[in-house]
């Protein structure tokens, strides 16, 4: 008997395809059982709304040879003029984004700066002092003098009316005169000054038209004020400063009252750390000078401090190191008069934030950080909500650092939540949910301006620009490395000589490809090409006289011979091209058992 040979030969297998990638996930089991489309490592690459892969831009400087880093950024419209306002060195500027030349408006401590919008100001908070710029003048926040009583008769008394405002020691009162008396009676004695005196809207002289007893507190006329006419008479004075370091240490603030941001709320003071304040109505108005002595609590037992405060709905949740609360508007009457008030309640014991000022609102949802990033999401029951983590798939990384020193902002026009801690950023996009990094952002604070995305740096602030092919000529990483993929037969050999990309066409675009097995790690490197006809960016190297705007496959051969497990990288480290990659498909042959 003669024995023949068997030849067997690999058989095809229809191509493997992948046309949606859902970003980064760091499988904490190893990189063997990830969903066909998800990578081990995605740096640079952004995932488009229709899933696919787009090389990010790069960045370039606006503002160069500042010292020292930029606290902080605003940009805004006050009274019919827009500002582009940074805190850096000690100064508050006023940039043009035009020309890159800024003004400084004055000085304030070199601190981080929160910038609040409130009625036609931007008030400034740094934990040192309250400010204030309403397009014209930068200055201290004086507070509001308020009317403490009304209707006084000249002894004294009247009708208790505004509360006294701890940001300043000045107030005044109205008196009704009855033409007889001359002496008037001021609600308080031991003042330091009489600021002004009004007679039916008329200010008086003194020596001339009165006299002033400061220990004693009152004021004495030359000639009665006639009478007939209620709160005919006005008295200003001052008494102390207040306690203005209440305010003042304050880092943080947001407006809210109820369904309404009539009110300006202030924490993060290290010495109260769990207190929180609340703005008056001066004189029914609602005001950011305005602090009430009595409207403030504190929350919790006082171990741990508030970090964030955000509006979700028509309540407030508050965000302590250990746990949650939520607030909203309510009112009570005492001895007449209807005040506002704000009581909190306890709505999670075990999950908070833990990075000071960094919560942010995601389709009406808070994002807090605590052990990872925590999504608040509303349920059908008032008054409780449901908390999410939703950065399982990034873990991994976010356990080996601070989140406590974590800057976050909501780059809404791109539907991104983006997470920098030193110069690497984690990206959420929330349209698509998928996660991935950038890298080289020393970010110290984040701005949109006009659906643009600005940062400031140590000594500069930067501008991310679609037209920036680098980060100011430095290379941006991008890679994007899927995870071991056996074909769905893992105890079988795998053959491959050839696969296909898709690109978009661009005006100059490259993608580098690598293949990596079980056997003998990453082949050579290939690269692919898909450039329009255009002079932009143009390289005679690459030139080419493709006219067509169509995705187009590229075929590409890399050979790889009995393998089990396969992955694919791509990469575009260039310092000119971007990259779009629409899908890739892999073809191999099934040989036999490993």
């Amino acid at each position: 008997m003669i024995n023949i040979a068997k030849i067997i030969v690999p058989k095809e297998i229809p191509p493997t395809k992948i046309d949606k990638f859902f970003g980064l996930n760091e499988n904490v089991d190893g990189e063997y059982g990830l969903k066909l489309g998800e990578a081990t490592k995605q740096v640079g690459w952004r995932v488009t709304s229709g899933y696919q892969l787009k090389r990010m831009e790069g960045y370039k400087t606006i503002f160069s040879g500042l010292t020292g880093n930029v606290q902080g950024m605003w940009y805004g419209k006050l009274n019919g003029t827009f500002f582009f306002l940074f805190a850096n060195n000690g100064h508050l500027w006023n940039g043009n984004l035009t020309d890159g030349t800024k003004t400084d408006l004055g000085t304030l401590t070199d601190a981080p700066t929160r910038f609040i919008p409130f009625g036609s100001k931007v008030y400034i908070l740094n934990g040192h002092e309250y400010k204030s710029f309403d397009g014209t003048t930068f200055s201290v926040v004086a507070g509001y003098r308020p009317l403490v009583a009304i209707t006084t008769p000249p002894a004294g008394g009247g009708t208790l009316f505004e509360q006294i405002n701890i940001l300043t020691g000045q107030k005044h009162q109205t008196f009704s005169s009855d033409g007889t008396a001359t002496t008037y009676q001021l609600a308080e004695i031991n003042i330091d000054s009489i600021d002004f005196v009004k007679v039916r809207g008329v200010l008086k002289t003194v020596t001339t038209d009165y006299t002033v007893d400061l220990t004693n507190g009152k004021v004495t006329f030359l000639t009665a004020p006639s009478g007939g006419v209620p709160d005919d008479t006005d008295i200003g004075w001052t008494k102390g400063s207040g306690q203005r370091s209440l305010i003042e240490n304050c880092r943080f603030a947001m407006d809210y009252s109820g369904q309404t941001d009539s009110r300006l709320f202030l924490w993060g003071n290290t010495t109260y750390k769990n207190r929180r304040f609340w703005s008056g109505l001066a004189n029914g108005v609602p005001s950011a000078e305005y602090f009430e002595a009595n409207s403030y609590d504190d929350l919790g037992n006082g171990q741990y401090a508030i970090t964030d405060i955000v509006k979700q709905l028509d309540r407030q949740k508050i965000f302590l190191e250990n746990s949650t609360m939520f607030s909203y508007y309510a009112t009570e009457t005492i001895g007449g008069q209807t005040t506002a008030t704000f009581p909190a309640y306890e709505l999670n014991e075990n999950i908070g934030n833990v990075a000071e000022g960094q919560a942010q609102i995601i389709n009406d949802s808070p994002f807090t950080l605590h052990n990872g990033v925590y999504a608040w999401l509303s349920s059908t029951v008032r008054d409780q909500t449901n908390t999410s983590l939703i950065s399982q798939r990034v873990q991994d990384t976010l356990d080996d650092v601070d989140l406590t020193k974590a800057i976050t902002y909501n780059w809404q026009e791109m539907k991104e939540y983006w997470l920098c801690i030193g110069s690497t950023v984690w990206i959420f996009n929330y349209l698509n949910n998928t996660w991935y990094k950038r890298n080289n952002v020393p970010a110290t604070c984040f701005l949109v301006i006009n659906g643009q995305m600005y940062f400031g740096t140590n000594e500069t602030i930067e501008k991310f620009d679609t037209n920036q092919r680098t980060d100011n000529g430095t290379l941006i990483e991008t890679v994007w490395e899927m995870g071991f993929y056996d074909f769905k037969e893992e105890y079988l050999k795998k053959y491959m000589s050839k696969f296909w990309v898709a690109l978009k066409p661009e005006a100059k675009s490259k993608v580098d490809i690598n293949v990596i097995t079980n056997n003998d790690g990453t082949s050579v490197t290939q690269t692919i090409y898909y450039n329009l006809a255009t002079f932009e960016h143009c390289d005679f190297n690459h030139f080419s006289f493709l006219t067509s705007y169509n995705p187009q496959p590229f075929r590409v051969r890399l050979k790889e011979k009995g393998f089990a497990y396969l992955k694919i990288r791509l990469s575009s480290d260039s310092l000119a091209d971007v990259a779009t990659v629409l899908s890739i498909n892999i073809l191999v042959r099934l040989g036999g058992k490993v």
